[in-house]
Order: structure tokens, then C-alpha cells, then sequence
């Protein structure tokens, strides 16, 4: 969503040689700089990922996730809005969510509380107790008290209750992996970081890309 939202809104004004002129609207520029924190990279290599991209040279996304849901529908669902962003993997199951996760890291699980075998809230204490750097965001249908302060207990980001919104899901991970590679790498990137010359004109944030 994000590469095909980026594509549309860049408008490239002129090419010459090594220089590529670009005018991006302010609310993009605030978007890339978040995507940018996290992937630490500069605005300029992000801007050519998408473009590669476009022209059918994929490359890793903005992190991976782990969709542990027992109902097909909703797990397609949500596979299919975070597919563009993230590597996405799925699961039907606790017990297949735990092979995965002893295989391979992921940055980001978000599990159903009911679900076959092991429950959400089993999958979500026993990855604490392996690998606690993963964040966890728990969904139910069934929304209740108890459980909900257990998963806050885990360690759970969040405690989201069906149907899901697919942009509220989105933004909360953006957020939530944002706010952690921040504070990993101890650092804020701005727009001098950047390696940008521009001043805002009209709404727009013009900007020079240097390669």
C-alpha cells in the first residue's frame, strides 16, 4: 500500500544526469521519515527501492510478521492488506506458530486467542520465554476482561477485538516497530541526516535526490 501510494504521489519534475528533482506532499515526507527511522536507510535508497520495485526487482519489506489465525478469511485478509509492506508468513494453529518461530526470527506476531491446540495466550507465553524481543498483538472475537489483562501482562502491544481494521493493524505495527528501532539504535534521523537541499513551497516539500 505504501509503494503504491509513494508511486502515485512523487512527481518527478526533472532528470538530469546524476540529479533527479522530486516534489513530495508534507504528509509523505513525515510517512517516508518514520518508514526511513525503521529501516534505517535515507529517503533517496528508499525512494529507488520502490522504483526498482515497480519494475519488478523486489526486494525485503518493512519487517516481518507471524499471522497466527485459525479462520481462513481473516487470515488472508490480513495477509493480503501487509503483504506490500512486510514479509508476512501465516499459521492456523499454536503449535505451528511455535515450529515457525523456533526456525526464524520475526519482528512482529499478531495471534488469535482462540485457537486450535495450543491458545493465543499459550503461543504468547511461551515466545516471552524464547524470544521476548518479538512484539505481540493479540485479536480476538470473544473480548473479555481476563484475558485481555493477561496478554497486557505477556508483554502483548495490544489487545485488538474482530473484525480488525487492516489500516488500524497496519499503523499500530508501523508504530510499535518504529518506536522499538529507535530506541535500539539510539538515534532520530531529520532532514539534514538525510543528505536534502529544498525549502517548502506550496504545501510541498521540494527535495533534491543526489546519487
Amino acid at each position: 500500500m505504501v509503494q503504491k501510494y509513494l508511486m502515485s504521489q512523487i512527481k518527478i519534475m526533472k532528470i538530469e544526469q546524476k540529479q533527479i528533482h522530486v516534489r513530495i506532499p508534507e504528509e509523505l515526507y513525515r510517512k517516508l521519515k518514520v518508514r526511513c527511522v525503521y529501516e534505517d536507510t535515507s529517503i533517496q535508497d528508499y525512494i529507488l527501492k520502490i522504483i526498482a520495485q515497480s519494475m519488478g526487482q523486489h526486494s525485503a519489506g518493512g519487517g516481518s510478521v507471524l499471522i497466527v489465525e485459525d479462520e481462513a478469511v481473516v487470515r488472508e485478509s490480513l495477509r493480503d492488506w501487509l503483504k506490500d509492506i512486510y514479509q508476512v508468513v501465516t499459521a492456523d494453529t499454536g503449535e505451528e506458530a511455535l515450529e515457525l518461530i523456533e526456525k526464524q526470527d520475526f519482528d512482529v506476531l499478531i495471534v488469535d486467542v482462540r485457537l486450535p491446540g495450543k491458545s493465543g495466550l499459550q503461543v504468547l507465553n511461551e515466545v516471552k520465554e524464547t524470544k521476548p524481543y518479538i512484539k505481540c498483538i493479540v485479536i480476538t472475537a470473544y473480548p473479555a476482561v481476563e484475558p485481555a489483562v493477561e496478554a497486557m501482562k505477556l508483554g502483548a502491544v495490544d489487545y485488538l477485538i474482530k473484525p480488525v481494521a487492516p489500516e488500524r493493524l497496519e499503523r499500530l505495527m508501523r508504530e510499535t516497530l518504529v518506536k522499538y528501532k529507535t530506541a535500539n539504535n539510539k538515534k532520530a534521523l531529520d532532514a539534514k541526516e538525510l543528505g536534502f537541499v529544498g525549502d517548502k513551497e506550496a504545501g510541498l516539500l521540494s527535495r533534491t535526490l543526489l546519487f
